[in-house]
């Protein structure tokens, strides 16, 4: 199956991952989710989201919302 994985990152280190059915579903959170800060000990960090196409996932490993 062909999914839509939003990829978030906080400042530019992988943190998460989940897998979309719908590119407009993978879009809306990802507009929700980009450009928080966050103070980290004295450090802001910053959270981006970003869609990707992914040709094929497997459904039995992988939840597909």
């Amino acid at each position: 199956m062909t999914a839509f994985m939003l990829a978030c990152y906080l400042n530019g280190v992988a943190d998460g991952q989940i897998y979309f059915r719908s590119a407009a579903d993978c879009v809306t959170f990802s507009r929700y989710l980009s450009k928080q800060e966050y103070d980290m000990k004295g450090k802001t960090q910053v959270y981006d989201c970003i869609c990707k196409l992914v040709p094929l996932v497997n459904e039995e490993k992988v939840r597909v919302y």
